[in-house]
């Protein structure tokens, strides 16, 4: 398993997933922001086959889970976990509190994902999601990072 930073060349692979997934899939040019944007964004990949992707807007105070996806012939694998996991480590090392993200009420697999991995759940937002016959709301899910490596090197008590 290799991961690398989303690019331009990996569009048509993160557009399959996307469209397979979503009612109301992200457009091109919402990755082309993204990526132009400079978000943190990671390709998982498995003997040159796209597997999935991840992307998050990162800061100090809290970073943003904004998508992630995984190649339906390859979902239940353990895939999605991994490249979770890789997104929380990215946000700990660049010093972010917390991570916060949506996930639709009827996405009962990501939930119980979110969960395993310490998100708790902190609201709901209300009509969040489009969908054919209307709109879906979303739980809103948070994880509390650890103390940035920063903090901890130069700032202890000790």
């Amino acid at each position: 398993m290799d991961y690398s930073y989303l690019d331009q060349s990996h569009l048509d692979s993160i557009l399959e997933i996307e469209n397979e997934s979503n009612p109301f899939p992200w457009t091109e040019g919402n990755f082309k922001d993204c990526l132009d944007k400079g978000y943190y964004s990671l390709a998982l990949e498995d003997k040159n086959k796209f597997i999935g992707f991840a992307i998050m807007a990162i800061s100090t105070d809290e970073s943003h889970l904004l998508n992630i996806g995984i190649n339906k012939n390859e979902r239940g694998m353990g895939y999605g976990e991994k490249l979770l996991k890789k997104m929380i480590i990215a946000a700990e090392v660049m010093g972010s509190k917390k991570i916060i993200l949506e996930v639709r009420l009827s996405n009962k697999t990501a939930y119980q994902l979110y969960k395993k991995l310490g998100f708790e759940e902190i609201g709901i937002r209300k009509k969040y999601y489009r969908l054919p016959e209307g709109r879906e709301d979303a739980f809103v899910l948070s994880k509390s990072l650890k103390r940035d490596l920063i903090s901890k090197f130069f700032f202890s008590s000790d």
